[in-house]
């Protein structure tokens, strides 16, 4: 045994050297880490790629561009299969975009004469698609004109036709992206521009695209204030006709359940718990001295329980165990398993090297999916099961191991449920540390298939990892829904957006992350670096602010412009916990902020136990985080702490704060505290 401990420790330094001196050499040749390809090697996924050829016929397109030689140069570029018009190349400013995209881009790029040259050549296909754009060949049609002929004479026609399919069918994004496309690129277009113009303006103001409707609608008022527009069988200037399309679709606020984050909240110091469900306690009752050692050094009983609130019941999923609390009482309504020998199995090497983390609920109406595994499988790579199950007794509706379309899919993720689909982050090759990442939409009753679609691939390298007595860390992947667009963050240098209608992948950003390891070995004894909980990117304005787990920057994009905002270097144990107006919070060891206009630090603050994971409730009035010391409300204009609430939870693991209506539960290792969110004047010099 000392022998094989000397060997592992032997292996483990080559390798950090090994890594330190590429590290080194890196730093040394001058490499910009935020000009990232989709080809290098050294990163840990790819989009899927296009093919050699195209990159080739792209490479053969320009250089007979600066010559001149507009036939050979067309006929490079329409080597191009359609098989290939989906898959990916690099694009600008660290984006990777589809082949169509950027055909289309170099196409509305030429020069007067080389238009002219590409509409003598390839006029009379794009009339011919559109003469034959009727029925079910309509969409398909369009679409094929718009990412290949757009240049041609009727490329803008096509457009301002898919533009309209598209808004018909609710997806503004896309509409408005098409008539955009059109004002931009084709203002030789026999189109009237004032009408496009109100068209993509209504479609914006649609998708909440508020920018960039605020800059057309100035355009409008300025450079087409007496054109007159057609719409909706009403002719008017194009200004009404925008003032009165845009009123006639005024958002309707969803009703409220009275559970909002606008609840104030101030905990007095002598504020006592409506109720205390104990987890802590009910593991540990009985237990010699010895055993309780054993399992409070064990790292799963420092894992707190996934929950989610839906009506008036608190649903919890702790190490794969399903409960259902009454949200007002705390009583148990039912729950799948007990807590009996849970401390046993824990001790078994494979449950150790969990990621307690993967847990994952999700609560809506009569249904909740869950994200479990069986502690009692000693199968180390043994995969993660996405179940859904009835909300009133937890009983099993159905397993996506047990339907044949998703046969090799893990989850790889939480799902989230937006616009009545259930998303899934998926992977497959589950026996590799980072398998191809896929997307799954399904429909949330029955688990049948909507769309699936791959995100990445990973570098195909031979990769090892030995684990041994130690929790596996590999980051899991986070989805946001925003305006019919799905946006997926790896967590390991790639955030993605899909069509959340057809799983339609839009592009991918590349950002700066750890380098792909090929070989890594991992003891019980050694240290492990800390690392935050992966975060989903977060909305700002216009703007997604995110940051990978294993980045050691903070991004910044426009995913409507697909232009980078900015990017700012920041510790790599770190995290994004919320946006305002004013600031931008961080999570790590410390919980700080950055200014949103300057992106200067406006202040840190280090709490007990940091701030690398669990919930952190931010609102204009004051943050709140719970620690092992108690709950801290600080300021967010300063980070100044206001006031501790010590309460009932003092010396668990880092909690999750909840709000729910007048109350406010912690959920952590130990139990589930639900507390009355009641008014109390802050503290000036709160105890220490």
């Amino acid at each position: 045994m000392i022998w094989t401990r000397r060997l592992i420790a032997l292996l483990v330094l080559a390798w950090a050297a090994s890594t330190g001196l590429a590290q080194v050499a890196d730093d040394a040749e001058g490499k910009d880490p935020d000009k990232v390809s989709n080809d290098d090697p050294g990163r840990p996924l790819q989009m899927p790629p296009a093919a050699t050829e195209v990159k080739e016929a792209l490479e053969d397109f320009e250089r007979f561009r600066k010559r001149g030689a507009w036939e050979r140069a067309l006929k490079a570029l329409y080597t191009i299969g359609d098989d290939q018009s989906l898959r990916f190349v690099d694009g600008a400013d660290g984006f990777i975009v589809p082949v169509a995209r950027k055909r289309r881009e170099v196409l509305t790029a030429l020069p007067p004469e080389g238009q002219s040259a590409y509409r003598l050549f390839y006029d009379a296909e794009a009339r011919k698609l559109l003469d034959q754009a009727e029925g079910d060949a309509e969409r398909a049609n369009l679409e094929r004109i718009y990412s290949s002929y757009f240049t041609t004479t009727v490329g803008a026609a096509a457009a301002d036709r898919l533009g309209d399919l598209d808004f018909e069918q609710g997806r503004f994004d896309r509409a408005a992206d098409c008539w955009l496309t059109i004002l931009r690129d084709r203002p030789d277009s026999d189109l009237s521009p004032a009408t496009i113009a109100v068209k993509a303006a209504v479609a914006l103001s649609r998708a909440g695209r508020r920018s960039e409707f605020d800059q057309i609608r100035a355009e409008i008022e300025d450079r087409y204030r007496d054109e007159p527009t057609t719409l909706g069988g009403e002719t008017a200037t194009a200004p009404e006709s925008l003032r009165r399309l845009v009123d006639a679709a005024a958002p309707v606020a969803p009703p409220s359940d009275g559970r909002g984050a606008d609840a104030s909240i101030g905990l007095a110091e002598a504020v006592a718990p409506d109720w205390q469900f104990r987890i802590a306690d009910s593991i540990e009752a009985g237990m010699a001295p010895v055993e309780l050692n054993q399992w409070r050094s064990n790292p799963l009983s420092s894992a707190r329980p996934a929950a989610a609130i839906d009506g008036e019941t608190l649903y919890v999923n702790y190490l794969g165990r399903l409960m259902a609390l009454d949200l007002a009482t705390g009583r148990l309504r039912w729950r799948t398993e007990s807590f009996h020998n849970l401390e046993q199995i824990a001790t078994q090497p494979a449950a150790q090297m969990l990621d307690p983390s993967r847990f994952a609920l999700l609560a809506r109406g009569e249904r909740l999916w869950t994200v479990t595994r069986d502690l009692k499988d000693q199968n180390s790579m043994g995969p993660f099961q996405l179940e859904c199950r009835r909300a009133e007794d937890g009983e099993v509706v159905w397993k996506m191991a047990d339907l044949p379309e998703y046969a090799g899919y893990e989850p790889s993720g939480p799902p989230i449920l937006a616009d009545g689909v259930l998303y899934v982050p998926a992977k497959i090759q589950q026996n590799q540390p980072l398998p191809e990442q896929w997307v799954l939409a399904m429909r949330p009753e029955a688990g049948r298939p909507i769309w699936k679609t791959q995100v990445a691939v990973s570098r195909q390298s031979q990769q090892r990892y030995y684990y041994s007595g130690r929790r596996e860390q590999t980051p899991q992947v986070r989805l946001m829904w925003n305006s019919g667009a799905l946006y997926v963050d790896t967590h390991v240098g790639l955030l993605a957006r899909l069509d959340a209608d057809t799983g339609t992948l839009d592009w991918g950003y590349g950002y700066e992350t750890a380098p792909l390891q090929t070989e890594r070995y991992f003891y019980g004894n050694m240290p492990q670096d800390p690392q935050p909980a992966g975060e989903p990117p977060r909305e700002r304005g216009d703007a997604l602010v995110f940051k990978g787990a294993q980045s050691s920057r903070i991004y910044a994009i426009d995913p409507n412009r697909m232009t980078v905002a900015w990017r700012r270097p920041f510790g790599k144990a770190a995290r994004v916990v919320g946006c305002d107006d004013r600031s931008i919070y961080l999570g790590g060891e410390e919980l700080s902020a950055l200014d949103a206009k300057t992106r200067t630090l406006s202040w840190a603050t280090r709490l007990p136990g940091g701030s690398l994971e669990a919930t952190v409730l931010i609102r204009p009035d004051g943050i709140w985080q719970a620690t092992p010391r108690g709950v801290f409300e600080l300021d967010p204009a300063d980070g100044r702490v206001r006031r501790i609430f010590r309460g009932e939870d003092l010396g668990s693991e880092a909690a999750d704060l909840v709000a729910a209506g007048d109350r406010l539960l912690t959920i952590s290792n130990r139990a589930i505290t639900a507390y009355p969110a009641r008014s109390a004047p802050p503290q000036e010099d709160p105890p220490r």
